[in-house]
């Protein structure tokens, strides 16, 4: 009995000192482990404390602190050469600029109007910063080494809203509410297919929620229109942007493409319409009555003229009374003709493939013309017919797949337009033409 309480006795000290041991093994561990990590934390604060600030720049990359500027805007007969020499820089050294932007920028191309700067270090001329365009520079170096490198200012995009009731145009309207007058051609593009522009009423009005575009803090124009509403004539038209890897443009609310195969009219924007399609109209040239096929646009001489739609140009030469004529092929049944151009544009010619809204030839008064203006015409399976009644073809609506996304863009945007107020429209002019406007 007291041999087995000694053992019993050895083996509680025996595990009572391998605890010890053990506790001390982790306790001495612990210790070392917490020293290495409160020697690397102080190492680490060391070396962040070692770090130093980023030196500011301007948008061009210049450290503020120690680069000065001057800004200019280049002169009538200035060129790079003049730039540099009226800065300092010796005829060698200019040519080594000129060696070094070969298939870099083409600085021959520098026009009057266009800013730069010259940056200075320690009253030095160190650089050459040309900004041919509100989204794009080229910096010239000679401080270490011969440097040019092209750049692009970034382009941020703000969403903005705008409505209004048409009083005189779509253009004045827009203006007057402050917008930008370029909202009014992105506008025309997006409802080109819907709306007549060159037949409002007074009364018609718009709701629109579009993109404004800043390259810094300068405004370079209208983005996309995400949404838009225009009531015209009694009628009502929905747009809405739509773009994934597959689609673009823009399309009603179930889906249905706003383009189609022809555009309404052969301008960017409204032209007055001086004659209309009549089959008996009196010549103001000939002084008979005879069958005006076509719709007369009044505008200036030399304003662009846009196909219509894709197609292939048939002709394009002078034709007697029709002056210098274009005419494309669109399909089987559609075919257009523009009238007494004052020329043509680059490339233009029988056999030439064209794209809708592409220019084609300038507004002019050759052949048969009382003053500059185009007489354009629509032929529906070679049969002439008023372009500005027909119903034109639809282009493709969007897939059954998209109108889910398409429904998503409906709702995020239809609450902004529902919110835009206008005046109630009113009664006004029927906007019929001049039966004795000119040819």
């Amino acid at each position: 009995m007291q041999i087995q309480t000694r053992k019993t006795l050895l083996l509680v000290v025996a595990l009572t000192l391998v605890v010890v041991a053990i506790r001390f093994i982790f306790v001495q561990s612990s210790d070392f482990d917490a020293e290495a990590a409160n020697s690397e934390f102080l190492i680490t604060m060391d070396t962040v404390n070692e770090i130093q600030p980023v030196p500011p720049t301007d948008e061009y990359g210049f450290e503020i602190e120690q680069y000065d500027f001057e800004e200019f805007r280049v002169q009538r007969n200035e060129s790079l050469y003049i730039i540099l020499r009226r800065h300092n820089l010796s005829p060698a050294q200019i040519y080594q600029i000129q060696q070094s932007s070969e298939g870099v920028a083409n600085l021959s191309r520098i026009v009057p109007g266009q800013t730069y700067r010259i940056y200075y270090k320690e009253d030095d001329a160190v650089a050459f910063v040309w900004q041919p365009s509100a989204t794009r520079y080229v910096t010239v170096g000679w401080e270490d080494e011969y440097l040019v490198e092209p750049g692009e200012v970034p382009v941020r995009t703000v969403l903005s809203e705008a409505s209004g009731v048409i009083r005189s145009s779509l253009y004045e309207t827009i203006v007057a509410e402050g917008n930008p007058s370029s909202l009014g051609a992105a506008m025309a593009n997006v409802f080109a297919w819907q709306v007549d522009f060159f037949l409002l009423r007074e009364g018609d009005h718009f709701k629109v929620v579009y993109e404004q575009r800043y390259a810094g803090d300068q405004f370079i124009g209208v983005g996309d229109i995400k949404a838009a509403e225009f009531q015209h004539r009694g009628n009502v038209y929905n747009a809405y942007h739509f773009e994934n890897e597959e689609r673009r443009g823009y399309f009603d609310e179930n889906g249905n493409s706003l383009e189609k195969a022809l555009l309404m009219a052969p301008f960017r924007y409204s032209q007055r319409v001086s004659s209309g399609f009549s089959n008996n109209r009196f010549h103001p040239i000939l002084r008979e009555n005879r069958p005006h096929y076509g719709t007369d646009y009044a505008a200036p001489t030399g304003t662009p003229i846009l196909a219509v739609g894709d197609g292939v140009v048939t002709e394009a030469q002078y034709r007697g009374g029709n002056g210098n004529i274009v005419q494309i092929r669109h399909n089987s049944s559609y075919r257009s003709a523009y009238l007494h151009l004052n020329g043509f544009a680059s490339g233009i010619r029988a056999g030439t493939r064209v794209e809708q809204g592409q220019v084609i030839g300038y507004v002019g008064q050759t052949g048969l013309a009382t003053g500059p203006h185009l007489c354009y015409r629509l032929y529906v399976d070679d049969r002439p017919v008023n372009s500005r009644r027909v119903d034109l073809p639809a282009s493709e609506s969007l897939d059954e797949e998209y109108l889910p996304e398409l429904k998503r863009t409906v709702q995020r945007y239809q609450g902004l337009l529902d919110e835009l107020s206008v005046m109630e429209p009113v009664a006004g002019i029927d906007g019929e033409d001049d039966p004795n406007g000119e040819s």
